[in-house]
């Protein structure tokens, strides 16, 4: 796409029927601490019946806030992050889900790690979980927390190691240098992340062939990867994931087949160890595949 931005940075962000999350996470973004008119929000709607556009509409004075909405027609995650791409006009596209509340630094940052051209950016997430199994603990965590002072309740985070964020073993594994993994791609995860829009031009979008939840943003981060991009990750474009339901065996069970489809498409032999292997984990097992075949 050709038009010049208009903005620095397109925060991009998919909902459905996640209202009070939505306030929280907008009302993060609206203590940034970058001029309103750098950035813009472009809220994608997947057909919420609840109050989320009331909550949209009711922030004013900050950034524009723009809002899309689609019909609800079952899980179109790709389809809304692909609405937000096509509407953005910043020069920077940060993707960010809904339920997470964001540093006043946060998108400073993340347009401050696109110093180098061809960068896909990872930001941190603090309590970041892929099951319930912590959920009571975070959720005292967060029920203790300041949303009025999220930056305080991310340096008490990070002083005391607590809710680190599911990745940590694969940044410490690397010293941060993310290219030094196997599979950088693997935990390039849609939740916190960002790409020029320069380098997504009209090729780069969600394959909106995933209808269920699992591996439709790892199929968008192998495509980069594939291209050329290289990964980083930005400790200070950082947030906090506020606990919501979830199911391991429901997660599991939906993304099994969007990983066999995904392998169909690139066949390599990595994507071939994702089916069995969770993504977060398939690092540490290709190094460990490849010391016991050295050995």
């Amino acid at each position: 796409m050709s038009r010049s931005p208009k903005f620095a940075a397109s925060v991009i962000i998919p909902t459905y029927n996640r209202e009070e999350m939505l306030y929280q996470n907008l009302r993060s973004l609206q203590a940034s601490n970058i001029p309103k008119d750098d950035f813009e929000i472009i809220v994608v709607d997947d057909g919420s019946s609840d109050n989320t556009l009331d909550v949209v509409r009711n922030f004013t004075g900050g950034p524009q806030i723009r809002y899309v909405y689609q019909q609800d027609n079952g899980y179109r995650a790709g389809r809304a992050r692909n609405l937000g791409i096509e509407l953005a006009e910043g020069e920077v596209c940060i993707l960010l889900d809904c339920g997470i509340v964001v540093s006043q630094g946060f998108v400073k940052a993340h347009i401050g790690a696109h110093a180098k051209p061809n960068q896909v950016v990872l930001g941190y997430l603090y309590g970041f979980s892929n099951t319930d199994d912590h959920a009571e603990e975070l959720q005292a965590a967060i029920d203790a927390l300041d949303l009025n002072d999220v930056d305080g309740t991310i340096g008490r985070l990070r002083e005391t190691g607590r809710f680190s964020d599911l990745r940590e073993k694969n940044y410490a594994a690397c010293n941060d240098v993310m290219m030094d993994l196997p599979v950088p791609w693997a935990i390039a995860w849609s939740g916190n992340i960002s790409v020029r829009r320069e380098k997504l031009g009209d090729r780069f979008r969600f394959d909106e062939n995933y209808r269920t939840w699992g591996a439709e943003d790892i199929d968008f981060s192998l495509s980069l990867f594939e291209s050329g991009a290289e990964f980083s990750i930005c400790r200070a474009a950082c947030g906090i994931h506020l606990p919501h339901p979830k199911s391991h065996e429901v997660n599991s069970r939906s993304s099994r087949p969007n990983k066999i489809y995904l392998h169909s498409k690139f066949g390599r032999p990595e994507t071939q160890h994702l089916i069995d292997v969770q993504s977060w984990e398939l690092n540490a097992f290709l190094m460990n595949k490849r010391a016991a075949s050295a050995a």
